[in-house]
């Protein structure tokens, strides 16, 4: 008998000792999972910041980007421009143009002569395209830093559009479609 009690006794001990590891290991699993819930609650919490950051900054690179589409210049630096530009030359401003670019290839003007509308050859760094009820052949027209003349004009030129004249066609598509503030000479 002795031996039976032994042994109920080593196989109580053994249930209660395999019930305490099993509510330890769950209690220990129960701390992981707290731990982990909220370090993924802190990630969500940072992605989500991150997203409306990046969401913030997209909206704002949009407005520019439709301002800049629209001709929306940024106003201090228009009337720092313009002010500059009032006391130290012979320009007043025209307005927001729509330039692009072409070259003397039958793709961009439809003949490869180089001979421009009002006679002249035309030149890379010299020669632009403009609307002729507007700007009259030899009419000087600043555009950024540089002073261009009014040589060609073309079907699609009209308005507040202008064409800047290069000597290569991937020179033509390296410029691109800009929005600038165009000013003529007095």
């Amino acid at each position: 008998m002795k031996k039976s009690v032994l042994l109920i006794g080593a196989e109580f001990i053994i249930v209660c000792l395999v019930t305490v590891i099993s509510l330890y290991t769950s209690k220990v699993n129960e701390v992981q999972m707290s731990t982990m819930e909220t370090q993924d609650s802190k990630v969500v919490k940072t992605a989500h910041q991150v997203e409306q950051v990046q969401l913030a900054n997209t909206a704002k690179d949009k407005k520019v980007d439709k301002n800049k589409k629209n001709g929306k210049l940024d106003k201090k630096k228009t009337k720092k421009e313009k002010n500059s530009l009032k006391k130290t030359s012979k320009y007043k401003l025209a307005g927001t143009f729509k330039v692009t670019a072409y070259c003397n290839c039958s793709a961009c003007c439809g003949k490869s002569t180089g001979i421009t509308a009002s006679g002249t050859h035309a030149t890379a760094g010299r020669t632009i395209a403009a609307d002729t009820s507007k700007f009259s052949f030899g009419t000087k027209l600043k555009i950024g830093d540089h002073v261009y003349t009014v040589e060609d004009r073309g079907s699609a030129i009209n308005g507040n559009k202008i064409d800047v004249y290069f000597d290569s066609h991937s020179a033509a598509l390296q410029w691109g479609v800009k929005y600038c503030e165009v000013y003529v000479q007095r």
